[in-house]
């Protein structure tokens, strides 16, 4: 997800007008409530042969930046420990070899979405399966159950936080939840497809990254997802069975999961 907003550049001294754009990128998307993710910043490099390198500057309040980051002379840096469901306010400044510093950048804001809430004080009891939802206060949650991570069935809306209890869990062999603001909650009109995933063959953990080989129908195409959270899936890779992937960024998160999907199935 991009946020494209205008920016310009106000010169100081010698420096002349600098036009950019600052693209907001989302890098971890969705992940649940007090998950730490990045942000993605960058800009279009200045024609201006003075400016040795940029600034960005961040906060939670606008104007009243508290963090800066010297990102030197590159186009884009990384925000990391942003914290779902907080706005933060970014505006940069460039600078010339003697220290001279711009005038900020006009500023835009940023709140990464919240789509799914964490579960927790998990325990069964004769009365079935019941969990804690800790999502945003006030804001109204569907509880969805599953039993394949394809299908999913709401079985109740409330007001966060609030406990839940699944009276029917003892009929399943095993059940998946997940709590998503109903704002976010479209109703699956009718059953997914059945899709087989191949397995996921050898996997490894090596310095260059996560490592595992896709080995389903030969000659087959294959779209190589990622996730955080089992709900928001990221395009990786494609390529024709049998293959080998590395996930180059594997270590960029505390925890990835990974599916392959035939070409001819994948909806973005």
């Amino acid at each position: 997800m991009a946020v494209v907003v205008p920016v310009v550049y106000k010169p100081v001294k010698f420096f002349r007008p600098l036009t950019a754009l600052m693209i907001l990128t989302v890098i971890a998307f969705a992940l649940p409530l007090k998950a730490a993710t990045n942000l993605q910043v960058s800009w279009s490099q200045s024609s201006d042969t003075n400016v040795l390198g940029y600034k960005l500057y961040y906060g939670t309040a606008s104007q009243q930046y508290t963090n800066a980051i010297l990102a030197g002379n590159v186009t884009n840096i990384t925000v990391s420990g942003i914290q779902p469901g907080v706005r933060y306010y970014f505006a940069a400044t460039s600078y010339n070899a003697a220290g001279w510093e711009s005038s900020f950048s006009p500023e835009i804001s940023y709140i990464v979405p919240i789509g799914t809430a964490p579960l927790a004080g998990m325990a069964s009891s004769a009365s079935g399966f019941s969990f804690s939802v800790n999502g945003m206060t006030s804001n109204p949650y569907v509880v969805l159950a599953s039993t394949n991570l394809i299908n999913w069935v709401a079985l109740a809306t409330n007001i966060a936080p609030f406990l839940f209890t699944d009276p029917n869990s003892s009929q399943y062999g095993h059940r998946y939840y997940k709590a998503v603001l109903e704002s976010n909650y479209k109703p699956q009109t009718s059953a997914a497809p059945s899709i087989t995933w191949p397995t996921l063959k050898a996997p490894n953990r090596t310095p260059n990254g996560f490592r595992f080989n896709v080995e389903q129908t030969s000659g087959a195409s294959y779209v190589v997802l990622a996730s955080t959270n089992l709900v928001n899936w990221t395009a990786l890779y494609t390529n024709t069975a049998p293959f080998s992937f590395t996930d180059g960024d594997s270590f960029n998160f505390n925890h990835r999961y990974y599916k392959a999907v035939l070409e001819s199935a994948y909806a973005p």
